[in-house]
C-alpha cells in the first residue's frame, strides 16, 4: 500500500502548469507518485490553489487551506500572541 503524501500548494501549481503545458496526467502520476484521481482533484480545484498560492495572507508552503471560521476568534488569538511575544501583559489573568 502506498504511503500518504500531501503536496504544497506550490506544487500542486507546478503540476497543474506542467499538465497545462502539455504534460500527460500519467506523467505527472509517475513523477511526483501521487494517484491520478489526486491529480484530477489538483485541476478540479485549480482556479481555488492558484488563489491561494498568489494569496499574500497564506503561506504557499502551506498543505491545506483551512481559514478561520469566526474572524473574531482569530484576531483575538491573534493579540494574544502579540502580546505574548512583546510580553506587554499576561493573557489570562487570575
Amino acid at each position: 500500500m502506498a504511503s500518504r503524501r500531501q503536496l504544497s500548494f506550490q506544487d500542486k501549481l507546478k503540476i497543474i502548469t506542467e499538465i497545462d503545458d502539455g504534460m500527460k496526467q500519467i506523467e505527472a502520476v509517475k513523477k511526483y507518485g501521487v494517484s491520478q484521481s489526486t491529480i484530477a482533484s489538483f485541476l478540479k480545484k485549480g482556479k481555488q490553489i492558484e488563489e491561494a498560492v498568489n494569496s499574500s495572507e497564506i503561506n504557499p508552503q502551506r498543505k491545506r487551506l483551512k481559514v478561520a471560521t469566526n474572524k473574531n476568534i482569530d484576531s483575538a488569538m491573534d493579540s494574544i500572541l502579540i502580546n505574548i511575544e512583546n510580553k506587554e501583559e499576561e493573557p489570562f489573568q487570575l
